[in-house]
């Protein structure tokens, strides 16, 4: 695709996270905007005006047929992805897809070999890794500041039953999937464990449990506590919608040092080697020091609007350029179904309702 030209890009749903991705499609040169399409005309009206796209559509089938997008990406409920997906490679398209692309890693990998059958990139969204955060993270465990990684921990606490997820006059598909609410979120915690872990394969072992502790029939599932061993690296995965104030916090403990952060609301804490038994005072200044600054700079992104999906832009710069030379892709198919599998791990973990 080294044309020289903007590629064609489409998007088929127009719900919320479409708006962490139109901005960019609608302002990188990289990137024509031909088509969006709902299944809700108003829905896709307003977006088409909103980020001038060329064209807007209510069914996906004569939009591909139509406007022949180079890329599309599939914004839809989840259940609907792998149908959509493969209608847009077989019209010759790439596709960028929301996370959980499929319902399994089966499903997953069943599709990453029907784009390869087709010389088709696709990859799904993992915006995470393309935070400031998480990148200043894997700098530190790469430079070995922290020696070598023992533990990974990251919770979610994020009441998400107070939304639509939980909503019980609502009726949909957004929690149909095998884990129900908490599948939506498993696959951010399962592809920053295994890189943070430097980990590629399967895992050893996963133990822990996958319950509905509220009694929210929609949710399904709304609590996770897995234990987690992938080589030397041990690890524990939470996701619990009844503990406040929401963050995601991301513990790294290694032979040397540890750190702390939370991508909700940043900050990142270093604890060196102990000294004579005691922490150092320095040690302790300095990390009052990064908190303070972190405060501030807090501040400065709520003004900014430089959110927890800051690192969409960059992902999908990264998507893009790759495709404009033909070059790689920020992630490969293989850490995409490790990440199912381990996602498929934490799902057996379930529980009766």
């Amino acid at each position: 695709m080294n044309s020289g030209q903007p590629l064609k890009c489409a998007v088929i749903g127009c719900g919320t996270i479409a708006y962490e991705h139109l901005p960019y499609l609608s302002e990188s040169p990289l990137v024509e905007l031909v088509a969006v399409c709902d299944r809700s005309n108003a829905a896709a009206t307003f977006v088409q005006k909103r980020f001038h796209a060329a064209k807007a559509y209510t069914d996906h089938a004569a939009m591909l047929a139509d406007a022949k997008p180079d890329v599309v990406h599939i914004l839809t409920p989840p259940h609907t992805h792998v149908a959509i997906a493969r209608d847009c490679l077989d019209a010759g398209a790439n596709v960028i897809c929301e996370k959980p692309m499929a319902g399994t890693a089966n499903e997953t990998a069943d599709l990453l070999d029907y784009a390869a059958e087709r010389d088709r990139l696709l990859v799904e969204s993992r915006n995470y890794l393309f935070n400031d955060q998480v990148i200043d993270i894997r700098r530190i465990i790469d430079g070995g500041e922290l020696g070598e990684i023992r533990e990974i921990d990251l919770i979610l606490s994020l009441d998400f039953l107070g939304g639509p997820f939980g909503d019980l006059n609502l009726a949909g598909p957004g929690v149909d999937l095998p884990a129900g609410a908490v599948h939506d979120f498993l696959p951010h915690l399962a592809y920053l464990f295994l890189v943070f872990a430097g980990h590629s394969g399967d895992v050893d072992d996963v133990q822990g449990r996958l319950a509905n502790l509220s009694g929210n029939s929609r949710a399904g599932f709304d609590h996770l506590d897995a234990l987690v061993v992938a080589g030397n690296v041990r690890g524990r995965l939470r996701i619990t919608s009844d503990v406040g104030p929401d963050s995601f916090r991301v513990y790294a403990r290694g032979t040397d040092a540890s750190l702390e952060s939370d991508l909700f609301n940043p900050f990142l804490r270093i604890d060196g080697p102990p000294n004579i038994g005691k922490r150092s005072f320095i040690g302790q200044i300095r990390n009052g020091f990064s908190l303070v600054r972190a405060g501030t700079r807090n501040l400065r992104n709520k003004v900014m609007q430089h959110g927890t999906y800051h690192g969409m832009p960059r992902m999908l710069d990264a998507i893009y350029r790759s495709l404009a030379t033909s070059g790689e892709p920020p992630f490969t198919p293989a850490q995409m179904i490790d990440t199912a599998r381990l996602v498929d791990r934490l799902v057996a973990l379930k529980i009766a309702r």
